[in-house]
């Protein structure tokens, strides 16, 4: 997969071998210190492809597209691991398969051809492409940033794949320095102009700054730790409602 092959950098498979049941869409709730208001978080859209991939009997194959390092410790579990686990719980008898594309530094306009090479290949049913970040921290200019998110999602859907547009992270310190806003409102926008679900992480992780349930003030290893563990612990959770809430959206329990 040339350049693409190079950065996909893990796969966590979570295989389920139990039959199907009316409960196979349930799953356990979101920790209470997780949880945020509709105000912040709606799911106001379905998974069309991945719907149609399920009652096939195909797994649920999903590939996060992030402009990040690797975590710096191996011991570090990021937000996909833990969504693997969480829609493992949520869809019984499924296979579920969660590989992560880094593209570390890229903007949105230079993520969208390894994007696109890496769901060829894969046979991808949803991505997750995580965007912004780079883009508001280099400037550059939101209408290419929105035309690269519109793009990038017209070609996905060609491709027969559904798709989660997440907006950067939030901490008090780097909003004070970057505005985030522009590009926040053209995912937000882009998003439902299109018909594909926006899952607000700036909006979500503010939230829980202003409650008081993060702190990333604390600057000691601890606290850095465990604010990185909360964060990814709940973006997980949360993530996985959101596209069990959209696959029942589409057909209730499986048969």
């Amino acid at each position: 997969m040339r350049t693409a092959a190079r950065r996909l950098l893990a796969t966590v498979t979570a295989a389920l071998l139990m039959g199907l049941s009316a409960e196979a869409w349930s799953g356990p709730p979101v920790d209470a210190a997780c949880a945020v208001p509709d105000s912040v978080l709606t799911v106001d859209t379905a998974l069309p492809r991945v719907a149609e991939r399920l009652n096939a009997g195909l797994p649920l194959s999903i590939l996060v597209v992030n402009s990040v390092k690797p975590a710096p410790r191996p011991a570090t579990v990021g937000y996909p691991v833990r969504l693997a686990k969480e829609l493992k719980a949520r869809l019984p008898g499924r296979q579920v398969d969660v590989l992560v594309l880094s593209l570390p530094g890229e903007m949105a306009p230079g993520m969208v051809a390894p994007l696109l090479d890496a769901v060829s290949q894969q046979q991808t049913a949803l991505v997750v492409w995580q965007t912004g970040t780079v883009d508001a921290m280099r400037s550059l200019d939101p209408e290419s940033f929105g035309t690269a998110l519109e793009n990038g999602i017209a070609a996905v859907q060609r491709m027969g794949a559904d798709l989660v547009v997440m907006d950067m992270q939030y901490s008090p310190h780097t909003a004070q320095v970057i505005d985030f806003a522009p590009y926040v409102n053209y995912v937000a926008w882009m998003s439902r102009n299109d018909g594909v679900f926006h899952f607000p992480r700036y909006a979500i992780m503010r939230h829980w700054v202003e409650e008081g349930r993060v702190d990333f003030a604390d600057e000691s290893p601890q606290a850095k730790q465990d604010a990185y563990e909360f964060v990814h612990r709940c973006i997980g959770q949360l993530l996985a409602e959101s596209i069990a809430a959209m696959i029942d959206t589409m057909h209730g329990a499986p048969p």
